[in-house]
C-alpha cells in the first residue's frame, strides 16, 4: 500500500515520518557521516531531514558513532526485483504465509494439528537465524542435519549419573525442546511451501522469469503468460508476469498490450480496466508508442508475408525502434551473471544467489557500486536510463572513527523485499559492511499489485 501511495497517488505524508526517524537515529547513534541517495522521494526526505538537523542545535558528544553512512533509495528505481519470485527462505515464508511485524502465523497444514501457531521470526529462533538468508534448495539439507545434531544431544542422557542428569535438565533440556519445536515448525513450513509451489508449476514460472530477465525467447514467454491468464491460474500471478514483461522490455508493443489486456479482462473481469490504469500510472505495465515510420514499413511488409510472419517482423521492428532501458542497465552493471555450467547455490559467489543465480537485484548492485567506489562515478549512463535523481552529501567532517563507517543505514522508500535484505547481508560479509535496514514497509509482488488492483465491491 505504501508503494501505491508514494509513487502512484503522489501522497507524501510518509516522507516526514522517515525524515524524523532518521533524525532520531542520528541523535541517538550518530553523528552519521555521509548520505547517498537516489530517487525523487529520497531527495525530498533528505531535504526535510537536513532542515531538522539544522534546526536542532545539539552538541554532539565526542564519542564513537554507532552508525556511519546512509543510503536512501526509492522503490520505483527498481520495480523489477519485487516482481521476481523469491527463493530465499524468509522471502518464501513471506510470500506464502505473510510475515507481519516480524511474526508469522503457521496454520494446521504446518503444525500438523487442529490449531495455528504464531511465532516471532528473529535471531532468538536459532533455526530460523541460520536458514533465513539461505536459498530454499539448501534449507532441507540444513534442517536434516540440525535434526541429527539435536538427536545426538538428546542421546547424551544415556549413561549419565544423577548429578549429570540434573545439570542436563536444568541447563540444556529446555533449550533443546524449544529448538526442537522450532525445527518441527520450519520443516512443516518447508513442506507446505513445496506443495504450494509444485501446484503453481514453480519451475516453469522461474524459467519464464529468467528468460524475461535475459531477453531470450520473449514470444514463448508471452505464450506462457497467455496460457496462465486463460487457465485463470491466479489474477495476481498473471499481473506479475505481465509487469515483469513490461519492465524488462521497456513496455509492451501495441498489439501484445491490447491482446493481453483483452484476455486478462475476459478471464478476471472488466473491473480490472482500472487495475490496468493504475499499473500504467505507476509505470509497471505500459504500452510502447512505435514511430510512424516503422508502422508504415510494417504495413507494407505485412502485405507481402503471412500473418504469422507479420507478428515476428513487428517484434523485430519494435526492437529496432527502442533500446530497452533494463537491457542497457543490466549490461552496464552486469546484473545477469555469466557462469560456466550450473550456478553453485551452496557456496554462492555473488548476490545473484537470491534469484537462483539468474539476476542480481538492481537496487543492491547500485549500492555495491557506490560503496566500493565511494561515489556515483561510473553510473552516469545508468542514471540517465533510470531518469532519476542521485545525490550525495557529507554530513560531518569527522574522519577519526573509520570503523563506524562500516555500518550502513539503508533506507527503502516504498518498501523492500526479503530478497534484497538477504542480498545485502551477503554483500556485507563480502566487502566488510554491516547493514541496518529502515523501510516504509516489507513488500513483495503480491502486496504491490494488490494495492493497485480493483476488485468487485
Amino acid at each position: 500500500m505504501i508503494t501505491f501511495i508514494l509513487f502512484q497517488e503522489g501522497e507524501q505524508r510518509w516522507i516526514g515520518t522517515v525524515a524524523r526517524s532518521l533524525n532520531l537515529l542520528n541523535t541517538i547513534f550518530g553523528p552519521m557521516s555521509k548520505v547517498y541517495g537516489i530517487g525523487r522521494c529520497a531527495k525530498m526526505t533528505y531535504e526535510m531531514w537536513k532542515e531538522l538537523l539544522e534546526d536542532e542545535e545539539v552538541v554532539q558528544k565526542e564519542r564513537k558513532p554507532d552508525l556511519g553512512l546512509v543510503f536512501m533509495i526509492d522503490r520505483d528505481v527498481d520495480y523489477i526485483t519485487p516482481m521476481c519470485s523469491q527463493v530465499v527462505y524468509e522471502g518464501l515464508v513471506d510470500d506464502i504465509f505473510r510475515i507481519k511485524c516480524g511474526s508469522v502465523e503457521f496454520g494446521p497444514e504446518v503444525t500438523s494439528s487442529d490449531r495455528s501457531v504464531k511465532i516471532l521470526l528473529n535471531s532468538q529462533d536459532k533455526v530460523f537465524g541460520e536458514i533465513r538468508n539461505e536459498h530454499f534448495s539448501n534449507v532441507f539439507s540444513f534442517l536434516s542435519q540440525k535434526a541429527r545434531n539435536l538427536q545426538s544431544q538428546y542421546d547424551k542422557r544415556r549413561g549419565m549419573d544423577i548429578k549429570q542428569m540434573k545439570t542436563f535438565v536444568s541447563q540444556e533440556l529446555k533449550g533443546l525442546k524449544q529448538e526442537h519445536r522450532m525445527l518441527s515448525l520450519h520443516i512443516g513450513a518447508c513442506e507446505s511451501i513445496m506443495k504450494k509451489k509444485t501446484k503453481q508449476d514453480f519451475q516453469e514460472l522461474l524459467k519464464t522469469e529468467h528468460s524475461l530477465l535475459e531477453g531470450f525467447d520473449i514470444r514463448e514467454c508471452i505464450n506462457l503468460i497467455e496460457e496462465h491468464i486463460n487457465r485463470q491460474v491466479s489474477p495476481i500471478e498473471s499481473l506479475r508476469l505481465l509487469c515483469l514483461l513490461s519492465l524488462t522490455e521497456n513496455g509492451l508493443i501495441a498489439k501484445d498490450y491490447r491482446s493481453l489486456k483483452t484476455q486478462y479482462l475476459q478471464s478476471y473481469g472488466s473491473e480490472h480496466l482500472l487495475t490496468f490504469s493504475n499499473l500504467k500510472r505507476a509505470g509497471l505495465l505500459t504500452e510502447q508508442t512505435p514511430t510512424e515510420a516503422l508502422t508504415a514499413v510494417e504495413s507494407r511488409v505485412g502485405k507481402l508475408v503471412t500473418d504469422k510472419a507479420v507478428g515476428k517482423l513487428t517484434d523485430a521492428f519494435s526492437s529496432l525502434a527502442k533500446k530497452s532501458h533494463f537491457r542497457g542497465i543490466s549490461k552496464k552493471l552486469g546484473l545477469i551473471p555469466r557462469v560456466d555450467g550450473d550456478y553453485d547455490l551452496k557456496t554462492p559467489r555473488d548476490m545473484a544467489y537470491v534469484f537462483s543465480g539468474a539476476y542480481i537485484p538492481l537496487s543492491c548492485k547500485i549500492m555495491e557500486h557506490v560503496l566500493v567506489r565511494k561515489s556515483w562515478a561510473g553510473l552516469e549512463e545508468v542514471m540517465r536510463l533510470l531518469n532519476n535523481i542521485e545525490f550525495s552529501e557529507q554530513l560531518t567532517e569527522r574522519n577519526s572513527f573509520q570503523d563506524s563507517y562500516r555500518t550502513i543505514v539503508v533506507v527503502f522508500l516504498g518498501g523492500c523485499t526479503f530478497s534484497e535484505i538477504s542480498a545485502l547481508r551477503f554483500l556485507g560479509k563480502e566487502i566488510g559492511y554491516r547493514f541496518v535496514f529502515l523501510t516504509t514497509a516489507i513488500t513483495n509482488s503480491a502486496r504491490i499489485l494488490e494495492s493497485m488492483t480493483e476488485t468487485k465491491s
